[in-house]
């Protein structure tokens, strides 16, 4: 049974303007049979490296209400995100994003999640994924994408 994640809307609740500017988040399709696509753009103050970590927590929608599930992922280091993830790592690093990051701008287009092989069936259809960055204690950002998960077989 294949899995596919379509991507339904995206938002930026947080942004810690001392570390992050002008973060915008957005998702796109090119076609009517084209695939979803996150993109992702703005301006970073500090060179992120593995001083940076990624928490991703999903919560299910059940019962017009979206609650807190059991599936989350926590990388404690950014460039080994980067390297060594399949999943999330992998679709930022297929932008082109090299590790360390100087600070500068960064555009992250066309982003997808490469999820043909995932070898599980999701619990759940539809979910809301929030990501967190953070750089030791300090929050630098975090940002909604809701998600529909399509099982083919």
């Amino acid at each position: 049974m294949k899995s596919t994640i379509i991507f339904e809307r995206a938002s930026v609740d947080y942004v810690n303007e001392d570390y992050l500017t002008g973060l915008k988040v957005n998702v796109r399709r090119y076609g009517r049979k084209s695939g979803y696509y996150v993109n992702l753009e703005g301006t970073i103050k500090h060179t992120w490296g593995n001083n940076i970590s990624f928490h991703v927590i999903l919560y299910e929608y059940l019962h017009n209400e979206y609650k807190r599930t059991f599936i989350e992922f926590h990388f404690k280091g950014g460039c080994d995100m980067l390297k060594s993830d399949p999943y999330l790592g992998k679709a930022v690093a297929n932008t082109g994003v090299k590790c360390p990051a100087p600070p500068g701008f960064y555009q992250l287009a066309n982003m997808t999640i490469p999820f043909e092989d995932f070898p599980y069936v999701w619990p759940f259809e539809r979910a809301r994924g929030v990501g967190i960055v953070t750089c030791g204690d300090v929050v630098i950002g975090n940002a909604s994408l809701y998600l529909k998960f399509v099982q083919k077989e």
